[in-house]
């Protein structure tokens, strides 16, 4: 008893494997069960008017599962089902396990979009309490005024993973103002037809961009005064053909492309997916900026040019999250050491060449600290040519326009470094390119949505990255 006990109170915070709601306990028959989920849902956010939900609650309840089916059937089903259609087409070794995958995910669009367990949710959001809690509590639907239901298994895994997107979405839109703010001014774009994943191309001076309610509007302040920023330290030189970022004392470096993108909700749900926690807060990338520079050995100077510039500081930089994968060795890095201390002699107006076996010395420091921090993100891979940080940039807000009050701000930033033909590795070969990399975020995120109805993990995935380097070579 005193075991059963522990675990009522602390097991599914600590394990996460039994989540059946407390508040179903001893319910007798339907409508009781319904009040408990009411009670379940006033804990999450939802307003309670005496025992029951509030007007107009239900409704929202109701859009989050059609949110979640939207996802599950519109956006992570589609997009693994094509990859594993094109991995099985290989021939390997583990062509069968993807077909098999592939109809398994199938099977579960099937079951979710459409069928009886689609009228049963579709009829009240509060069914899937019931559905996901009924192994447990067998007799939730009794009294039910349809008629006599039996759940079977499929319906309550089924349930159990519209739930668990239900939570991603919920994080995302709700139990983070910050972050909801992002969603929905990526939202105000898409549907304006801009570009997420050009973000440096627009002009942010043309009143389109601006979202025209307050929600998203504090993420677009910020998110224009972050590239307003920037853009005093990035000219266009014609004559070079190419971006020069100018430290303002003498130092200077080509910038073939600039890149930025802002993290798209669905994104969001995935990044969400993928932490133990699920927590809004492990989301520190928002907005994604990669400088693609003419010159490897420029990679360092740019980083420290942009700290001078104070486009970004170094108290603000998550020391965690600072690492490379552009170098490989310590006199791999040699070259942008030197062009680093040369920099650095040209800003002193010191006109003597660096010792070599100072920057040797140096290298080796640079190497050992910039490789500190191993990659933790499994589904990465060691082809990802670049030097990484992530940031949160301090920026002046004037909320109310010209004359109005100041206010600081933070912008989440996720900043990236690399040369044209490293990042070409990067992004378009083998199991580095960003396609592989986003289909295994999602195979994991399907994998624990959905399991046990499909599994598909950590075991499959030195297989998986064999043959991703075959479809994308």
């Amino acid at each position: 008893m005193q075991q059963e006990l522990y675990h009522e109170i602390f097991g599914s915070i600590l394990d996460r494997t039994e989540m059946t709601p407390y508040l179903l306990r001893n319910r007798q028959g339907y409508f009781d069960a319904l009040g408990g989920t009411d009670l379940m849902l006033s804990n999450r956010g939802f307003e309670l008017r005496g025992e029951s939900l509030a007007e107009g609650e239900l409704e929202r309840g109701a859009a989050y599962v059609n949110r979640a089916r939207d996802f599950i059937l519109n956006w992570l089903i589609p997009a693994l089902s094509r990859q594993f259609r094109d991995l099985s087409a290989l021939e390997s070794p583990r062509a069968e396990r993807y077909r098999e995958a592939r109809e398994t995910l199938e099977r579960i669009g099937l079951l979710i979009g459409e069928g009886a367990f689609a009228e049963l949710v579709a009829e009240d959001p509060r069914h899937l309490f019931l559905l996901s809690s009924s192994a447990k509590y067998p007799a939730l639907f009794a009294g039910y005024p349809g008629g006599e239901i039996t759940v079977p298994r499929q319906w309550k895994l089924a349930a159990c993973a519209l739930l668990k997107t239900c939570h991603l979405i919920k994080s995302v839109e709700e139990d983070s103002q910050d972050i909801h703010d992002y969603a929905c001014f990526a939202l105000h774009l898409t549907v304006r037809g801009f570009p997420l994943t050009n973000l440096w191309s627009l002009d942010w001076e043309d009143p389109a961009l601006e979202p025209p309610g307050d929600e998203g509007h504090m993420a677009y302040m910020k998110v224009r005064s972050f590239f307003r920023k920037l853009g005093l330290s990035l000219v266009r030189d014609r004559e070079r053909g190419c971006w020069v970022f100018d430290s303002g004392d003498g130092v200077r470096v080509d910038v073939e492309e600039l890149k930025a993108r802002l993290k798209s909700p669905e994104s969001m749900f995935t990044k969400l997916g993928k932490d133990d926690e699920e927590s809004s807060s492990s989301i520190r990338d928002i907005l994604a900026l990669t400088f693609i520079i003419r010159r490897r050995e420029d990679s360092l100077t740019l980083f420290h040019a942009l700290q001078k510039r104070g486009v970004i500081l170094q108290e603000n930089t998550r020391s965690a999250s600072l690492t490379q994968t552009l170098f490989d060795s310590p006199r791999d890095m040699q070259g942008a050491v030197l062009e680093l201390m040369r920099s650095l002699n040209r800003s002193a107006h010191v006109d003597q060449d660096p010792d070599p076996g100072a920057v040797r010395e140096e290298s080796e420091r640079f190497f050992a600290a910039l490789g500190a921090n191993e990659d933790d993100n499994p589904h990465s891979s060691d082809r990802h040519r670049k030097i990484q940080c992530k940031i949160s940039v301090s920026l002046p807000v004037r909320k109310d326009g010209p004359g109005g009050p100041v206010s600081q701000q933070t912008l989440p930033v996720e900043l990236r470094i690399s040369d044209r033909s490293s990042w070409e590795e990067s992004e378009k070969r083998g199991a580095a390119h960003h396609e592989a990399y986003k289909f295994r975020q999602l195979a994991a995120l399907a994998d624990r949505l959905f399991k046990p109805l499909f599994r598909f993990g950590d075991k499959d995935l030195p297989g998986l990255r064999e043959d991703q380097e075959r479809l994308f070579g």
